[in-house]
């Protein structure tokens, strides 16, 4: 599994393209990057999921993010939250030529729409649909903003163009959708947000002493192997003793970040997290115990789908 990378292309930017409801928050028409002058003047032929070739006007310019779909898929639709994976290619609009490419591979890890990490690029592929071949103007200051979330859809300055053209391959859950299970006793509590997003209460009694894992929600998808690679989201909380010093430790809920891709080959991540996910289901959401370098962790897993490794 290879992830994207940062974008660091030859005209001078470096952008952060790597990094509800069930199906995940709903996303209005109103949210979504309408098309525009230069999204249209986009041209690509070749093959969805292959390396297009791509036609810009010389000079292009655009205000704010302009997306329009050069090929309408018939999947399903990519909401606020949805991981999703793409291949891309990126052009400088000031010269026409090809800046970067995914590589066409299938090795790209998925993006997260509407992740702030993301920034414009997430935005953009809010509203599509799996199979769609997009033509995205942005605007340079967007991409070189990434970082801060920064999407550049409502800016109303001129400014030299970036494309890029996407292909929309694949759509994840953006939240476990199994049915929900008793917690086992003694556990913490978890209560989920609208989107999904779990919120996790320490009890004031000691965490266990070994590991453990509990099933929160039971799905129906395929079984995790050491030869895959999950995507999941995740958020993990330390448990203090006697239930003190609980903090957040770490979200892809809230950080930015969205999903995450968790290689499950042995040695690849730390063995407790590696056992809280291996031989679990897509849809499962999974509440793991996990120590690590002498504290406890209370960890929330949302098994959302597998990706070659």
């Amino acid at each position: 599994m290879r992830t994207i990378p940062a974008l660091l292309v030859t005209i001078g930017l470096a952008a952060a393209l790597t990094g509800c409801a069930a199906s995940g928050a709903g996303t209005t028409p109103s949210s979504c990057a309408a098309p525009g002058a230069a999204s249209q003047a986009v041209t690509a032929t070749g093959a969805f999921g292959k390396e297009p070739k791509v036609s810009v006007p010389s000079g292009l310019t655009t205000k704010g993010t302009q997306v329009s779909v050069l090929t309408k898929g018939d999947g399903r639709a990519v909401e606020d939250g949805t991981p999703v994976l793409i291949e891309y290619t990126l052009v400088d609009g000031a010269t026409g030529e090809v800046a970067q490419t995914s590589g066409y591979s299938g090795a790209t890890a998925p993006i997260t729409a509407g992740a702030s990490n993301y920034g414009a690029l997430g935005a953009a592929v809010e509203c599509a649909h799996v199979g769609d071949r997009l033509a995205v103007a942005l605007p340079k200051s967007a991409l070189s903003s990434s970082a801060t979330g920064d999407t550049g859809t409502t800016s109303k300055k001129t400014e030299d163009a970036v494309v890029a053209v996407i292909d929309v391959k694949r759509a994840f859950d953006s939240r476990a959708t199994g049915t929900p299970q008793l917690a086992g006793d003694k556990m913490p509590a978890v209560v989920l947000a609208p989107s999904g997003a779990p919120g996790i209460t320490i009890p004031s009694w000691n965490a266990p002493s070994s590991d453990e894992m509990h099933l929160l929600r039971k799905g129906s998808g395929a079984a995790l192997t050491a030869k895959d690679t999950a995507v999941i989201k995740y958020t993990a909380v330390t448990w203090g003793t006697e239930g003190s010093d609980a903090s957040v430790a770490g979200s892809s809920w809230t950080d930015g970040s969205g999903a995450q891709t968790v290689p499950l080959a042995k040695g690849q991540v730390q063995e407790g997290v590696r056992n809280a996910i291996l031989g679990h289901r897509v849809g499962d959401q999974v509440l793991a115990i996990v120590h690590q370098q002498g504290t406890a962790y209370a960890y929330v897993i949302d098994v959302l789908g597998k990706v070659a490794s």
